[in-house]
């Protein structure tokens, strides 16, 4: 079942993402991007009782297959499938002390963070 929550998060996420605006800009990478990621990995993860650690992973494997069928150097797709990897890690074990809500909140926090930062630096 996880690998149906990551995949079917990945693919809500292209869709939903697609209607909402330009890919490029700093608040779509920033903000509504990190959000709608979080909560739909986790979510979908949650509602179909499966593990949320491999959900995220699953969802990083896709981003990884994507880049690389599009043309892109394999490295941002792998960067992807590590940043995921450590969400969903960080994700899942928050969950277990904190609550999905503060576990979601810091994943989203942490994601907006990065993309913010590799914006930046790139």
């Amino acid at each position: 079942m996880f690998v149906l929550a990551g995949l079917l998060s990945a693919l809500t996420i292209r869709w939903l993402l697609g209607l909402v605006g330009r890919a490029g800009s700093m608040v779509m990478i920033v903000l509504v991007a990190p959000v709608a990621e979080e909560v739909t990995k986790t979510g979908l993860a949650l509602l179909l009782g499966t593990d949320v650690f491999l959900a995220h992973m699953v969802f990083g494997g896709v981003e990884l297959v994507t880049d690389s069928i599009n043309g892109r150097s394999i490295w941002p797709g792998l960067v992807a499938l590590v940043l995921h990897s450590i969400l969903g890690i960080t994700t899942a074990w928050l969950l277990a002390y904190a609550g999905v809500t503060v576990a979601v909140a810091l994943a989203v926090l942490l994601h907006g963070l990065w993309n913010y930062t590799a914006v930046r630096l790139l």
